[in-house]
């Protein structure tokens, strides 16, 4: 992915559904000093005073035995119940990882015309499902997800069980049918995870399409289950706005995701974006919210979800996205003559010690060109590493806060990341608050 820029706009954050890359700040080490003595040390002999054998002892009481025995019994017992039941839970999920399940992504027809909204949802009904997110506490969020393989994955958004801790899931298909369903794996930064339903099979996978094949001004629905995961899923039509749009999440991340004026609302979550020819081709996970703000949403791009989807199941966690391992301020042209900076690009603040840059580039130098294309915005640079993988190298042009200007060459590191999930169920939230957590999600900045 790519690496955080603290100069994006207010109005570019979006509510929590997406996702981009944590900047790298880490503390310093603190150097070890080795100590030498000039002389050899001087071991006292120390006399000890015997200690005089107890003879009043009294044996331990019958009684007293069976007792012991009885509590190490009970302690064994619960301890062997216990780790039973984590080891359980923790087998569930693990069951579904380290299976190769992949999906291809369908070129867009050239000889066949578009469907209707309403043979779109025909097309693709069977394919989305609601999600109820709830646990032993009483807390509860529904959401939407799309059946990713007929034996039950499902793919849904990362931040739909964020405020339910230890969630369970009930999944809900076109016919009303209610499944179990267990957490396989989650990744914060490209807001993605994955769902399994259990024992799962002969489902409907949706089909999907190239997200790299989309238009400015295509047009496209959404379906989901906006209301409850329990009701039929909706659809809304609209447009494409942007194929692509870099914008800050509510986690500090930056993503490059798809903008699209279809309504896009809380327990939409997770569902799908779909061109008129009834492909997929992207995971709606947020709007931007608030009274300035008009149909506004935001759909994860197929690219990105075949690559994270693929690899959350087969590893468990996404293990090939790269970072440059920075933290910066972007100054483009406006900044650079108000500032007075004589080079426009990134203002290195700090980098990272794991980062291959340390030593190479420092604070107050300048990153003017990334694999000889100029800098005129983050966006230019941030494309680049979300293309490449972990351990590919770019070239920076860098000119130094000293004024010279050199050449380096960056080998990325893996930006592997983490997810929502918690097991700890933590203190229980208002009942009277409950329908804006979890897939609800009231948004930080509208409503």
């Amino acid at each position: 992915m790519d690496d955080f820029n603290p100069n994006l706009n207010d109005e570019e954050v979006v509510e929590n559904n997406v996702s981009e890359e944590t900047p790298q700040n880490e503390e310093p080490q603190s150097d070890t000093t080795n100590l030498e003595f000039e002389d050899t040390p001087v071991w006292n002999k120390v006399e000890y005073t015997p200690i005089e054998e107890i003879k009043d002892y009294k044996p331990m009481g019958k009684g007293l035995k069976v007792f012991c025995l009885v509590m190490a019994a009970v302690i064994l017992l619960a301890a062997t119940t216990a780790g039973g039941y984590f080891i359980g839970r923790e087998s569930v999920s693990n069951n579904y990882i380290g299976n190769k399940v992949t999906v291809g992504l369908e070129q867009k027809p050239t000889n066949k015309e578009m469907s209707t909204p309403a043979q779109v949802y025909q097309m693709l009904d069977e394919s989305i499902v609601g999600i109820r997110i709830y646990n032993e506490a009483g807390q509860m969020g529904d959401a939407s997800g799309v059946i990713y393989s007929s034996d039950g994955y499902i793919v849904t958004n990362d931040h739909i069980y964020s405020e339910v801790g230890a969630p369970k899931f009930k999944v809900f298909t076109h016919d009303g049918t209610e499944y179990d369903a267990v957490y396989v794996a989650g990744d914060t930064v490209s807001d993605l995870a994955v769902l399994k339903i259990e024992n799962g099979n002969n489902f409907k996978a949706a089909i999907f399409g190239d997200s790299e094949q989309l238009i400015n001004g295509e047009n496209v629905v959404a379906i989901g289950r906006p209301n409850d995961a329990t009701d039929n899923s909706s659809i809304t039509s609209g447009l494409i706005s942007l194929t692509r749009r870099r914008v800050k999440t509510t986690s500090n991340y930056t993503a490059s995701l798809i903008q699209t004026d279809s309504a896009i609302n809380p327990g939409s979550s997770g569902g799908a974006l779909v061109n008129m020819y009834g492909q997929v081709i992207g995971i709606t996970s947020s709007k931007l919210a608030g009274v300035e703000y008009d149909a506004i949403g935001f759909a994860i791009p197929t690219k990105t979800m075949k690559r994270v989807v693929e690899q959350l199941i087969s590893k468990g966690k996404v293990v090939d996205r790269a970072k440059l391992g920075i933290t910066y301020t972007e100054v483009n042209s406006v900044t650079a003559e108000i500032e007075q900076y004589e080079a426009v690009g990134l203002l290195v603040v700090s980098v990272s010690e794991d980062s291959d840059a340390f030593n190479k580039i420092g604070e107050g130098d300048m990153i003017t060109h990334v694999n000889g294309i100029k800098i005129s915005n983050d966006d230019i640079i941030l494309d680049v590493i979300e293309d490449c993988k972990a351990g590919d190298t770019i070239s920076l042009t860098v000119v130094t806060k000293d004024g010279d200007e050199i050449d380096c060459k960056i080998k990325l590191r893996a930006n592997i990341g983490e997810s929502s999930y918690s097991e700890s169920i933590g203190e229980r939230e208002d009942p009277e608050n409950q329908e804006s957590n979890g897939g609800k999600f009231d948004f930080p900045f509208g409503e």
